[in-house]
């Protein structure tokens, strides 16, 4: 793992390794655009096929490292396409899920700057 870490210290060289690791083809869900440190590389989606989300996941990490709006994103898309979807949440963050979102500067130029 460190190999490959130091073999990222470029936004070419991470922009390489995401194309080459997510170009699948057929129906899939853009999670993000690659980041290297504050860069976010727009040329680099971060894609999962619609198919993998046919079994239990699970998404863990510490704390304030967007696990909630992971989550929230992933719902969203498979929603989308049509695909039902259970989320349980014992904190009680996903209880506004159903209500309309609004947008804020932020979320607009961080769109803007993936492509979305």
């Amino acid at each position: 793992m460190l190999d490959i870490l130091r073999k990222m210290a470029d936004a070419q060289t991470l922009k390489d390794l995401v194309s080459n690791s997510f170009n699948f083809t057929g129906t899939n869900i853009v999670l993000d655009s690659a980041k290297l440190g504050e860069e976010i590389l727009a040329d680099s989606l971060v894609k999962i096929p619609l198919k993998a989300f046919n079994r239990h996941g699970l998404i863990a990490a510490a704390t304030v490292t967007g696990k909630t709006k992971t989550l929230q994103n992933i719902a969203e898309k498979l929603s989308t396409n049509g695909v039902p979807t259970l989320l349980m949440d014992i904190k009680g963050d996903l209880s506004g899920i159903l209500q309309a979102g609004t947008t804020n500067p932020k979320i607009e130029e961080r769109h803007q700057k993936v492509g979305l």
